[in-house]
């Protein structure tokens, strides 16, 4: 599929350039706090911040990769985009089809803790960047497999996760942590992610999904990101109420 194409041309490259510190991996979770975990497409991060017994990294990556869909833009590029750089990870990409072009959006984190685009580059350019290890950006090479036609929307789905029993859901006001939502993958979804302690869910979702979400997470208030039916996030959040009922 398309999505992962994209994703797989960038791992010979990212792996060939990062040293000997680093170590980078696809699908894999940052848990940036007790109530924040983010899953990019692709991330780069000193080796001690991973332990084999660990589903994700302690702390933030050096560099995370999103490879934008239909469901993730407006995430990517607005409210995921500021909590990795509230959270200080220094380089963030985001690569995104513009008609069947790859265009590669690159942020860097500046003095002030703020990203700032440091280049944009698309099919016929190349960029040399210097973070988070010296790198020349060229979609003409790295993207050498990529169709020149726009393939059909993808299903994605969440890797399964051995079948463990986690920490009990906090009461509905309270914000859910990584122990018991890490013990609660949904199915269907493009990609799951907690953000500060709001579960949210990639991909299409209309009211019956809103219902279905009701039940699992009962009390709390279920948001739909976008009209029913379209592409986008759907947002658990606090809500008052007894969880009971």
């Amino acid at each position: 599929m398309l999505h992962q194409v994209l994703v797989s041309d960038l791992v010979v490259p990212i792996g060939l350039a990062e040293t000997e510190d680093q170590e980078s991996l696809t699908g894999f979770g940052a848990r940036l706090a007790d109530d924040t975990w983010l899953r990019s497409d692709l991330m780069v991060f000193r080796k001690e911040q991973a332990r084999d017994d660990l589903w994700y990294i302690d702390g933030g990556p050096l560099l995370a990769v999103e490879v934008a869909s239909d469901a993730s833009r407006a995430a990517d590029l607005g409210p995921k985009k500021a909590m990795y750089e509230r959270f200080g990870v220094p380089s963030y990409w985001v690569v995104d089809l513009k008609g069947d072009e790859p265009e590669v959006e690159v942020f860097e984190l500046g003095c002030d803790g703020r990203y700032a685009e440091a280049a944009r580059v698309t099919r016929g350019r190349s960029r040399t960047l210097t973070r988070p290890f010296p790198i020349e950006l060229a979609p003409d090479v790295i993207f050498d497999r990529l169709p020149r036609r726009s393939a059909a929307r993808r299903t994605a789905t969440v890797p399964d996760q051995p079948h463990r029993i986690g920490p009990d859901l906090p009461h509905c006001e309270e914000p859910i942590l990584i122990d018991a939502f890490g013990h609660r993958w949904p199915t269907g979804a493009e990609k799951v992610e907690l953000w500060d302690g709001c579960p949210v869910f990639y991909g299409e979702w209309d009211e019956r999904d809103v219902e279905i979400a009701q039940r699992a997470y009962p009390g709390r208030v279920i948001r739909l990101d976008q009209p029913p039916g379209e592409p986008g996030t759907m947002t658990v959040l606090p809500g008052p109420g007894d969880p009971a009922h």
